[in-house]
């Protein structure tokens, strides 16, 4: 048996010995550890599932809203071109007073004649009163044009048709309305919409995303949305840039042309063009900064654990002082015994770490059932593990070299 094998197999009979007292040691590593990973569970979670709604947006669709750089970026036309159905704006102060933060038809035709520019659709967006038989509801209305807006949207139908130019009182309705508003087959039948009559001719594929708005949605020729929502101005201005355009390029480009038409500068910018990896960025940030500020909530709890570990390991050290002198009048040398201490403390923080992970993957499942996102990685979980060892032996470090300098004659002497 090699040296190292040897002072495992101390080092295990020690913990046994001590059941209770090094159960209740790894208690406190188990807890943190869960903690640590739960936490940041929750912020990969919410990260991924953002950046897997904000893949339906499209990489090549730019959204041009009204309102400076504070202006919201999920309006009309975001996670697969449906509005959230808020008319309320956070305006930059900068801007707020000084220009009327909109945007109209006029916008519209100048930003389709930008260079890489494939189509340009505006949108308008609010809420409506709508009824079918004896239900009512209030739902999201977006008006668009039937001719290019679906060159603007990665949103498809599951049944029926699209809108046509032809048409003035049709609508698409989303899925959620379709299934759970009015739990009713709707296509082909006639709803009211603040008392005008509708014919019903599509209905949109569930996004499968709570994040989206399209489910929650309809969708109508915008000329009959700026009758019935009473607006003139348009909420969003959907861009579909060309396949062999720089979406860079373009987005700068259309800037400039807006800055120049709305005679503003930069600095008192009226209008928001935003993108899919302006999005992502900004989601990266916050998401990040969330990681970091959760995992170091967690990370005081995992303290407390090494407290407890460098605690129990100095009991061990005090009642070991007879056995400690025995092992080395045997031969054993301090750094045999500062091995066999720090390895008693990494078993109780690799084991606590493990076993916190198996309980953080149980908090996660039930998090997710809850409806939280909640993805615990490989990545992390290993990582966890391997810090948690690393936990454990650097509490040991402080009581092994305790034990370590203990003098054989005093050690045998020791009461």
């Amino acid at each position: 048996m090699s040296s190292g094998q040897f002072l495992t197999k101390l080092a295990v009979n020690s913990l046994m010995k001590r059941k209770l007292r090094s159960w209740l040691t790894m208690l406190g590593v188990v807890i943190g550890v869960a903690a640590i990973v739960s936490l940041v569970s929750v912020a990969t979670g919410m990260n991924q599932s953002i950046s897997s709604r904000l893949n339906t947006f499209g990489a090549n669709i730019l959204q041009i809203s009204p309102g400076g750089t504070q202006a919201s970026r999920t309006g009309p036309g975001m996670m697969g071109g449906i509005g959230d159905g808020g008319e309320q704006r956070n305006f930059d102060p900068s801007v707020f007073g000084r220009q009327s933060a909109t945007l109209t038809s006029t916008d519209e035709r100048l930003v389709q004649q930008v260079s890489g520019v494939a189509y340009a659709s505006g949108t308008i967006n609010g809420n409506a009163r709508v009824s079918y038989k004896t239900k009512n509801a209030s739902v999201t209305i977006l008006g668009v044009d039937p001719l290019s807006y679906w060159e603007t949207t990665t949103s498809n139908l599951s049944s029926g048709r699209l809108l046509s130019s032809s048409d003035t009182s049709s609508v698409i309705i989303g899925s959620r309305v379709y299934n759970q508003t009015f739990q009713a087959d709707l296509l082909n039948e006639y709803i009211k919409i603040e008392g005008k009559s509708f014919h019903v001719v599509g209905e949109l594929q569930s996004s499968a995303s709570s994040f989206s708005s399209a489910d929650n949605t309809i969708i109508m020729p915008i000329s009959a949305a700026k009758s019935v929502l009473n607006k003139t101005t348009l909420s969003s201005i959907m861009v579909a840039v060309a396949d062999d355009a720089d979406i860079s390029a373009v987005s700068d480009d259309i800037t400039a042309a807006l800055l120049s038409s709305h005679h503003v500068t930069s600095d008192k910018q009226d209008f928001t063009v935003t993108s899919q990896a302006t999005m992502q960025s900004t989601i990266s940030a916050i998401t990040g900064t969330m990681t970091i500020f959760l995992g170091g909530i967690g990370a005081i709890s995992l303290l407390v654990g090494a407290i407890g570990v460098a605690n129990t390991m100095f009991m061990s050290v005090l009642e070991r002082t007879k056995e400690i002198g025995i092992l080395k009048a045997l031969g054993m040398t301090s750094g045999d015994i500062t091995m066999l201490f720090l390895i008693e403390s990494a078993l109780i923080g690799l084991i606590g770490g493990v076993l916190g992970v198996m309980l953080s993957f149980g908090a996660s499942f039930a998090m997710t059932m809850a409806g939280i996102s909640s993805v615990i990685t490989l990545e992390l979980a290993a990582l966890a593990v391997v810090f948690s060892a690393f936990v454990g032996v650097a509490s040991g470090v402080a009581p092994a070299r305790n034990a370590a300098k203990l003098e054989p004659i005093e050690a045998l002497s020791y009461e």
